[in-house]
């Protein structure tokens, strides 16, 4: 369980990073759970990077380099967040960032459950053999990425809400 302490207004993050927070979510939360998680982080004055910020058209090597510019990476994980390639591109980049330099990740799940997540069982296994991608490599990136994230201690939505407000 992530400790509530890297979240209070008095420990913003400080250093080489340009944001706090890389927040990953699907837009079907956006108007909701993801706006006051919004609204939370910038009334404490944590820096939070949200995908608006890229330009149209960006690629995950854009992301990549935000990743190595934020401090921790915020994975809001919904019901439909696996019919997302570009939310699944995410995530395994956010798990590349894991091992490469160390990036810190905390999984929310959000109206989901952990075991629903992971990349060989439950809803998202479904939603990613349902894409329709070249070959099998990258629906494996994918199912690895999961597995890496949901690993790490995650919040149901509930908690991390009292967390950062």
């Amino acid at each position: 369980m992530a400790s509530s302490s890297s979240f209070s207004s008095s420990c913003v993050y400080y250093g080489p990073w340009e944001y706090d927070v890389f927040l990953c979510f699907r837009g079907e939360t956006r108007g909701s759970f993801t706006s006051h998680v919004m609204a939370a982080l910038s009334d404490k004055k944590i820096r939070t990077f949200i995908d608006t910020m890229l330009g149209k058209g960006e690629s995950i090597a854009e992301l990549l380099s935000v990743l190595k510019r934020s401090a921790v990476s915020v994975i809001i994980f919904s019901e439909r967040f696996a019919d997302s390639p570009w939310c699944l591109d995410e995530v395994a980049t956010i798990a590349r960032s894991i091992k490469e330099f160390g990036h810190r990740v905390i999984p929310v799940f959000y109206n989901v459950d952990p075991s629903e997540v992971d990349g060989d069982t439950g809803s998202y296994a479904a939603m990613i053999e349902k894409h329709d991608v070249a070959g099998t490599k990258v629906k494996l990136k994918w199912r690895n990425a999961l597995k890496e994230v949901v690993d790490k201690a995650g919040l149901t939505s509930h908690e991390f809400r009292c967390v950062i407000t």
